[in-house]
């Protein structure tokens, strides 16, 4: 290995990326989450992100979602990932009231959910934009009083803050864009990291089909630390959003190569179960995100032939239970 390719691997960094455990009692975090990052936040993980947290005055996408508050329990959670050295994070998000997510993973034949994200981005106006990233600038003045060194905004998946940055939906763009700067230039005078999770596509062909570079590079222009890239909205097309298939697999890692190298000042978050492209051939800005690897074994980062089995017991929405589970344990 030439002196480059080991920079590059040397300074790759790893992260355990942004999942809704349902390990919440009475809106906060509970001793269940604590132990489940504490374990997963070691061997050499970068950060650990906690997943879709909602912003003060924003509403969970279900019954389980915390919201981030000065409550005692997110230091408590922030200092739990931080024993073993991994950085403490936090994703920050919100849906919208009467949101509710579908449980299957595709549509019944003949609905088209795109309707409905349009319908309700052509309902928010300017002050429910600005009201959406006041909410976002407060939590993550919580996030960071409570020990939190990086912090995500969850604009993908169809949520709020994805209709608002989306100029296929949004006539708000360029306040969302202006406000995600500000927010994220904020951050880095305080040393703490950023990143903005988005969509590369929706899963519906007509939408996607209006997918301009533009948009993209708007995105990876963003003084953020990070662009964390996933696809799929929730309503559309969840396969996308968790791929299982070799195709869908090998679609999401080649998209966010393409993104990755078309933007190489753009630090890229590759995630997707992309195990299978993590070698040198990797481009130096491209990280590596884990989910659900890292949930079905802690040491994943040791025993990488030890990872998710695809057993779909962690969707724990779709198949109507509280909070995560999976086949390789029990909580």
């Amino acid at each position: 290995m030439n002196r480059a390719m080991r920079n590059s691997v040397e300074n790759r960094k790893y992260f355990f990326l942004a999942v809704n455990t349902g390990f919440v009692q009475g809106g906060l975090p509970d001793t269940r989450c604590r132990a489940f990052y504490r374990e997963r936040s070691r061997h050499g993980l970068h950060c650990s992100i906690v997943g879709n947290v909602v912003i003060p005055g924003g509403t969970g996408s279900n019954d389980v979602c915390t919201e981030i508050s000065g409550a005692p329990a997110w230091r408590q959670l922030a200092e739990a990932i931080g024993e073993h050295g991994a950085l403490p994070g936090i994703q920050l998000a919100s849906a919208w009231q009467g949101y509710r997510g579908m449980t299957r993973f595709i549509p019944s034949a003949g609905d088209d959910p795109l309707n409905e994200y349009r319908r309700l981005a052509d309902s928010l106006s300017n002050k429910d934009a600005r009201t959406a990233f006041d909410g976002l600038y407060r939590g993550t003045e919580f996030a960071i009083k409570a020990g939190f060194r990086h912090v995500q905004i969850h604009a993908a998946h169809g949520y709020l803050f994805n209709l608002l940055v989306d100029p296929r939906l949004s006539r708000h763009v360029e306040l969302a864009l202006e406000a995600i700067q500000q927010w994220a230039r904020g951050l880095t005078a305080m040393g703490i990291e950023s990143s903005v999770r988005i969509s590369m596509w929706a899963g519906h062909p007509v939408f996607d089909g209006q997918l301009e570079d533009q948009f993209l590079s708007r995105i990876a222009e963003l003084p953020v630390s990070y662009v964390d890239v996933s696809a799929g909205f929730y309503n559309i097309n969840k396969r996308l959003i968790y791929p299982s298939t070799p195709q869908l697999l090998s679609d999401r890692v080649e998209a966010t190569l393409v993104f990755a190298s078309r933007h190489p000042e753009t630090q890229v978050i590759l995630s997707g179960k992309s195990a299978l492209a993590w070698d040198t051939r990797l481009p130096p800005n491209v990280h590596i995100g884990i989910c659900r690897d890292l949930i079905a074994n802690p040491d994943f980062l040791l025993e990488r032939a030890r990872g998710c089995a695809t057993c779909m017991k962690c969707h724990y929405y779709s198949r109507g239970a509280s909070h995560l589970t999976c086949g390789r344990w029990e909580p």
